[in-house]
């Protein structure tokens, strides 16, 4: 019974070694092109949200606060075609602030439910004051067009520095963040014919900033409004 038994542990496996090394490499490579499958079936507004985060996690882009999620649903196949037109529309968008020689003073981030459009406020406004500048009308006529078209709601934000302000207009920056974002909300409905029910503004002086207020050149990435654009 003892020989019997030894016998039979030595007995050679039933497949050969190799085969399973090669079932593992079969495994891998199915589920290598089924990665690759899934990846084919995204649209390219989902494609360049992933780019842009990926570059974000790898410090390409300025750091910028995510647009809020309004509902968790995913998009349908139906609204495939409307985003990338949207998506379209941003890169025009791009397009004219390099004509404008603007470019360093926008960012532009995208998530599944809209857009996230920043300008500084060199663009819009002088230091310290809330009127417009001429100059700032060519953009903003090219946002208003997108939202026009595109967007369902859009929130305008004005934000500051840290350096305090005090003047008989402005005796804090609250005032003075709020009020940009209410003169450039006033030019949309106004001038840029967009309608005032899809618009709201709001100000949030110097506690919301992109970078730390330690050097003047951050301190002008803080001086900002921005466009907060959810989807229709």
């Amino acid at each position: 019974m003892g020989e019997k038994k030894e016998i039979e542990e030595n007995q050679e496996p039933s497949s050969p070694a190799w085969m399973t090394t090669f079932s593992d490499m079969m495994t891998l490579l199915l589920t290598f092109f089924v990665l690759l499958l899934s990846f084919s079936n995204m649209d390219e507004i989902k494609f360049a949200m992933a780019a842009k985060s990926l570059r974000g996690a790898l410090g390409v882009l300025n750091a910028s606060p995510a647009p809020r999620p309004v509902n968790s649903t995913s998009p349908q196949p139906e609204d495939i075609l409307e985003r990338k037109e949207l998506y379209e529309s941003v890169l025009s968008l791009e397009k004219k602030a390099k004509e404008l020689g603007i470019e360093n003073e926008m960012n532009i981030d995208f998530n599944e439910n809209g857009i996230l459009i920043q300008l500084g406020d060199r663009v819009l406004f002088d230091l310290g004051k809330s009127e417009l500048k001429p100059e700032a009308y060519p953009i903003l006529n090219l946002v208003a067009k997108i939202i026009r078209e595109k967007a369902e709601n859009v929130l305008v934000s004005g934000h500051t520095d840290n350096v305090p302000i005090n003047s008989p207009r402005f005796p804090s920056n609250w005032e003075l963040s709020t009020s940009r974002a209410v003169n450039v909300v006033r030019y949309m409905i106004g001038e840029a014919g967009v309608p005032a029910e899809m618009l709201g503004a709001t100000g949030y002086s110097e506690f919301r900033p992109v970078v730390p207020n330690i050097t003047p050149e951050n301190r002008g990435r803080n001086r900002r409004v921005e466009f907060l654009v959810t989807w229709k």
